[in-house]
């Protein structure tokens, strides 16, 4: 699950960038919150990860936080969107 939020108004294709949230979280485990915000050279986000309280026994959580965000932040560039190029997660 996954809750988007952006600062200042959002771009025109917000649902461009809600599909590319969807394919990087789908099989994270747990919920995120992200915010999207605008700099100078283009849009940065936020990400804020809550782990489910009682995951089954079988979940194996592939990635950390740190690396969804490195993920959507790829994804997000890798499709066009004016993401800040000199900003890491």
């Amino acid at each position: 699950m996954f809750i988007v939020k952006w600062e200042g108004g959002g771009p025109e294709d917000k649902a461009e960038w809600v599909e590319v949230l969807r394919e990087a979280l789908s099989g994270e485990l747990g919920s995120y919150r992200v915010r999207f915000f605008q700099a100078e050279a283009g849009w940065r986000f936020a990400l804020d990860h809550r782990p489910e309280e009682n995951p089954r026994e079988d979940a194996v959580m592939a990635n950390s936080p740190e690396s969804v965000a490195f993920n959507i932040r790829q994804l997000l560039s890798d499709r066009g969107k004016p993401i800040d190029p000199t900003w890491t997660p």
